[in-house]
């Protein structure tokens, strides 16, 4: 019967690591993988750190697609702007849609430090005129 290998003192060394760098986020906060205001340090997030973003600012814009269910597609473009008080847009997405609709293009509107301001988006539908999208992106101010 043939022996297994002694592991090399390198073999050794990362098997430890793997094992502390599995089990190390598991021990990290008690409780079911969530995160309480009793597993943060006091006064280390709160009204000064999220109050100033705008949560969910949204706008709609109508479908330009004149007939519904007529198997023509049709573009519609929008756009949506932070504004000045939270010129940084993030996690943009577009809602209304129906099962003949889909977002073609999203391109990010700069503001003047290179971030993300807004969006323009492209959807392609055939949904007809009685259809609004809604357009919808979380702003934070400039610190």
């Amino acid at each position: 019967m043939k022996r297994i290998p002694r592991p090399s003192p390198a073999m050794v060394v990362a098997m430890i690591s793997l094992i502390v760098a599995i089990g190390g986020t598991a021990v990290a906060l008690p409780g079911k993988g969530t995160v309480g205001s009793n597993d943060l340090r006091k006064n280390s997030v709160g009204a000064r750190s999220m109050g100033a973003a705008i949560l969910g600012y949204s706008q709609v814009f109508p479908s330009t697609d004149p007939v519904a269910g007529d198997g023509t597609f049709t573009e519609t473009e929008g756009s949506i702007r932070c504004p000045a008080k939270a010129p940084f847009a993030f996690d943009p997405s577009i809602g209304n849609m129906g099962p003949r609709a889909f977002e073609m293009r999203r391109n990010a509107l700069p503001n003047r430090w290179g971030g993300p301001a807004g969006y323009r988006f492209i959807i392609t539908s055939d949904e007809g005129p009685d259809l609004g999208f809604t357009m919808k992106v979380n702003c934070l101010p400039r610190h």
